[in-house]
């Protein structure tokens, strides 16, 4: 399971990260250990930002069931085809 921290800014490298702790040997992450020599983000931070987005629905729980659906916005819909081509904001982490 993750965590979302509302109004938290991705920092710009790890001395600027609230989950850093600057030890002798480098700088440390709190979240999974790791040990950085620099303040460089890792490519293995486990911080990843969350893109300017509208709510968060759960596609799969929309979608399971057998047969092609139509959702209703008024007068619109939707082909639930057209919702699979939508990217992913927050990939989902379990398997439902």
């Amino acid at each position: 399971m993750s965590v979302l921290i509302k109004g938290m800014e991705m920092p710009q490298d790890c001395g600027y990260c609230i989950f850093e702790r600057h030890t002798s040997d480098g700088y440390e992450c709190l979240i999974n250990g790791t040990l950085t020599e620099n303040q460089k983000c890792p490519d293995d931070c486990p911080l990843v930002p969350v893109p300017p987005h509208g709510d968060l629905i759960d596609r799969d729980a929309l979608i399971k069931g057998s047969g092609r659906y139509i959702i209703s916005f008024g007068k619109e819909g939707i082909d639930v085809a057209e919702i699979n081509r939508v990217p992913t904001i927050i990939p989902a982490e379990e398997e439902i």
